[in-house]
């Protein structure tokens, strides 16, 4: 439990330890389910008894009930308190510092350094965008108000900011492929996360 409120750097995946750690944990938003495996007694007992009729017909099959929520999310993001200010630079590898936030526009040319790609840039395609993402088997999660670009990213580099040419924060990266990333507006995290970049 301790390591998944310490922040290290590098992170357990690069195999940081409670060692590396450079802060905590200090506040998340919560991310509201779109459809999750329904733990209520009475579904859990129909499927159970539906299964065993099935398996008369069918031996290899499951009945299992969802339950399906109506709420969608704007951002997947957290903020850690720092052990030392000395412990981290005012800088972003490969970008340089940050001079300020603003909004994003389509057409807009984008540019992040992350943890597995590096340096990546790209052209917005698209704001205000509703899609649903797999956070893990079995548990779907709605986002609305998002922002597409054509800049590749890759697992690992969720959490970098994502700044224009004049290098101002426009978003949070938090999906990604080859062809596509997508990222939060930073106006949404300011306000959720109650934060300012000074």
């Amino acid at each position: 439990m301790i390591l998944f409120h310490a922040v290290a750097q590098p992170g357990p995946y690069d195999g940081g330890t409670l060692k590396d750690r450079i802060g905590v944990l200090q506040r998340y938003v919560p991310l509201l389910k779109n459809v999750a495996k329904s733990d209520c007694p009475v579904a859990l007992a129909l499927a159970s008894g539906g299964t065993r009729v099935l398996n008369l017909v069918k031996r290899d099959y499951e009945i299992r009930f969802y339950k399906n929520y109506t709420a969608e999310n704007t951002v997947d993001c957290a903020l850690a308190k720092l052990d030392s200010a000395d412990l981290v630079k005012p800088a972003i590898l490969e970008i340089g510092e940050i001079k300020g936030i603003n909004d994003i526009k389509p057409g807009q040319k984008v540019q992040k350094s992350g943890r597995t790609t590096g340096l990546t840039s790209g052209v917005v395609k698209s704001i205000g965008t509703t899609l649903q993402v797999e956070m893990k088997e079995e548990e779907k999660v709605w986002f609305s108000d998002q922002v597409v670009t054509d800049m590749p990213s890759q697992p690992g580099d969720s959490g970098a900011l994502i700044l224009n040419e004049k290098c101002e924060v426009v978003g949070l990266l938090f999906a990604g492929s080859d062809k596509l990333t997508i990222f939060n507006r930073i106006s949404n995290i300011v306000e959720r996360l109650g934060i300012e970049f000074v």
